[in-house]
């Protein structure tokens, strides 16, 4: 901070007054992106009021939706948090950077859990895969409740405002294991759908099918540019919260804002690929457990799709019939839903 003689400034408790000027106008820039974080995050929030209402009237209330609801809660108390430090004057700085740094704490890995429970359902019968998933998770929980421990805050000046003061350097992992455990997931899923659902074309083709979802059912497909949607986000975010937090010449404030951008972006595209899931944006999805155990190169997997009353059977589907034939695959739907 610059070196002023308090008595001459002409309004000592503006905390701004004890900032020279570029340092100054790096701080106004990291309050408007938490101000304006928090109130993009609140237009999200009340822009899905009603389909949050669908999700509580669709079925029975179980995991997933509850972790789903868990993750809105967390979110929001950090980013109200975060814009409450850097805009009130609240004097005790050390005890309300510990709040919102447990907010955080909570809210990163609750994020996560909702990839976790998509990427656990898909491999629903592969305990293996699910126990490894269910540590990825454990070690996005672990190096999140680092930050609580390792950022100190004080005041401006004699102001009563609060300013970020130090940030351990470890503190970084809790944005570098989200980064680790999204890629896994994201990858684990896509290479399911895409494994599963499509015929071999060559590894051009099929490494363009991977990317794009040529060739997949329509089902398949929007199920992986739903991941893709999400993955995209959340790995753009946390790749710019690690760059910035490890440039020592920015200012404290400059090297942590980006956090609340993250944990809103991440939040709100799980909860859209949720969203789309539980509502039935999309209509059927390919567990393990619904997987043929014999199946040659040549044919695509089993899908179940209601026939009548007395005949519900499997069909095995024509490459050219694919999309029609998933669109009206609607059986254990409700038990599905739960699950993702």
């Amino acid at each position: 901070m610059a070196s002023f003689n308090i008595s001459e400034l002409p309004n000592p408790l503006t905390p701004l007054a004890f900032f020279p000027p570029d340092i100054e106008f790096l701080y106004n820039v990291g309050i408007y992106v938490i101000v304006g974080t928090l109130g993009a995050y609140i237009w999200d929030l009340l822009s899905n009021l009603q389909n949050d209402y669908k999700v509580l009237k669709k079925g029975r209330i179980g995991p997933a939706t509850t972790a789903y609801f868990f993750s809105r809660l967390w979110s929001f108390l950090y980013l109200l948090g975060s814009a409450i430090f850097q805009t009130f004057p609240l004097n005790r700085c050390n005890l309300a950077q510990l709040l919102i740094d447990i907010c955080y704490g909570i809210a990163v890995p609750a994020n996560c859990l909702l990839f976790y429970l998509r990427a656990r359902a898909i491999f629903d019968r592969n305990p293996y895969l699910t126990t490894f998933f269910l540590l990825m998770w454990l070690s996005v929980v672990g190096t999140a409740f680092t930050v609580p421990a390792a950022v100190k805050a004080g005041t401006i000046g004699v102001t009563r405002y609060c300013i970020t003061t130090s940030a351990k350097p470890y503190i970084g992992a809790s944005a570098i294991t989200p980064l680790v455990h999204d890629t896994t997931m994201f990858l684990a899923i896509s290479f399911r759908l895409f494994g599963n659902t499509h015929v071999d074309h060559g590894f051009k083709r099929n490494f363009r099918a991977f990317l794009t979802g040529e060739y997949l059912p329509r089902f398949s497909r929007a199920i992986l540019k739903d991941g893709q949607l999400y993955y995209l986000s959340a790995v753009t975010v946390n790749l710019i919260v690690v760059a910035m937090f490890y440039e020592h010449s920015l200012p404290d404030i400059y090297r942590t804002m980006f956090t609340t951008v993250s944990v809103m972006v991440t939040n709100t595209m799980a909860g859209l690929v949720f969203r789309n899931t539980k509502l039935g944006v999309h209509e059927h999805i390919l567990t393990t457990s619904e997987m043929p155990t014999d199946r040659t190169n040549n044919t695509l997997p089993m899908f179940r799709r209601p026939v009548d009353s007395t005949m519900r059977s499997s069909i095995i589907l024509d490459p050219s019939s694919t999309d029609d034939t998933t669109d009206r695959a609607t059986d254990s739907k409700t038990q599905r839903e739960e699950k993702i």
